[in-house]
């Protein structure tokens, strides 16, 4: 008989019961084994709805009865510590975006994956398409030469979330809503800087392979409320730098935009993760239109799951690594700090010169 992962979540929330756990439950490869929840009447209740094993109020209980994979989707500020022990213990980890809000944590948690050869991935959907994958490969094979610009802009219609307003998460098939100050506060990583943001900065970084080195950004927030729009501009150890535009305001999520333009010194991309298409022209050639995605493959969201289960199984590799959560972190970090400081912050992630993770960088203090 075929080994399955033995697999626990922890957090009974919104994007856990509409995306993940269904996702486990339907995955051949997998057992779920524990949901685990702050909140002990939710836990039972997820426990029972999905016919999961067991049910647990903290993650420490969870982990004695030996669990493969662990899936973290607590709230933004409560993503380090379960992602920590499960590291120690042994299992592979996914953390849902952001990783976490401060980068010392972050490299602290790609530093434990590593050190107990353990993979750690990524909640980022957007990794896992075959559109953002094909661009991938192009630039490594170093067909648009040498890159110059690159335009992020992401936008939407979420703005409700940040208010609090519990209804928008009332979707089709959603069994529970996130905690209201999930989104809604400062103090739990709320707003577009992390919600949103987070998603264009790290398929940038995950596309190009740069490593950021400074950040200018402004954020639209105050005192009292989280930002809803953004904008940065991230430059790297290389020539290239991108700009990036993040807005949660818009009035019709449908007509959401997601695009993504990179332009090197002997080409182009064209990239919408929205509508699927992806245009891409190499001198001397003409523009080419690739095929367009199927709309279940636009956003593939159940690839996050069962890239952590499937690698477990060695049938796989990591996409979204911790290294991409963790450089992501930085530059979501950098930009909060630029826009309060006024002033532009630089940044100088633990990656050595042949671009690979090294602990002995790792500096004392806040980044």
């Amino acid at each position: 008989m075929n080994k399955k992962a033995r697999v626990g979540v922890v957090g009974a929330g919104w994007w856990s019961g509409r995306v993940h756990l269904p996702e486990i439950v339907k995955n051949k490869d997998a057992e779920l084994v524990a949901i685990c929840d702050a909140n002990m009447d939710r836990a039972i209740e997820s426990k029972e709805m999905f016919n999961a094993e067991l049910a647990f109020d903290n993650i420490e209980d969870a982990l004695k009865i030996g669990l493969d994979c662990v899936l973290i989707t607590t709230p933004h500020n409560h993503h380090f510590l379960p992602a920590l022990a499960a590291l120690k213990a042994g299992a592979d980890v996914m953390i849902e975006k952001p990783m976490v809000l401060s980068p010392l944590e972050a490299w602290e948690l790609v530093r434990v994956a590593a050190e107990n050869n353990c993979n750690l991935h990524m909640g980022y959907t957007f990794p896992h398409s075959s559109h953002v994958q094909k661009v991938r490969d192009l630039l490594r094979e170093n067909r648009f030469g040498e890159l110059e610009l690159g335009v992020g802009l992401f936008a939407g219609n979420i703005s409700p979330l940040y208010r609090g307003d519990e209804g928008v998460q009332q979707e089709e098939g959603t069994p529970f809503v996130s905690q209201i100050d999930t989104y809604a506060s400062k103090k739990s990583g709320g707003g577009q800087l992390y919600t949103q943001t987070t998603h264009v900065v790290s398929t940038m970084l995950f596309l190009t392979d740069a490593i950021p080195t400074s950040i200018s950004g402004v954020l639209n927030d105050s005192s009292q409320t989280v930002d809803s729009s953004n904008s940065l501009i991230m430059r790297t150890r290389d020539k290239f730098f991108a700009t990036f535009g993040s807005s949660g305001a818009m009035t019709d999520h449908n007509n959401r935009i997601e695009e993504y333009k990179i332009i090197g010194k002997l080409g182009h991309i064209n990239l919408d993760t929205c509508k699927g298409t992806l245009e891409t022209q190499i001198k001397p050639e003409a523009l080419f239109t690739h095929a367009p995605l199927p709309q279940e493959l636009v956003n593939p969201m159940s690839e996050t799951s069962r890239a952590l289960i499937s690698t477990f199984l060695k049938k796989t590799s990591v996409v979204a690594s911790g290294v991409l959560g963790a450089l992501t972190v930085e530059v979501l970090e950098a930009t909060r700090r630029s826009s309060l400081e006024r002033k532009t912050i630089d940044i100088n992630p633990p990656i050595n010169s042949a671009g690979e993770f090294d602990p002995k960088l790792i500096k004392d203090g806040d980044s």
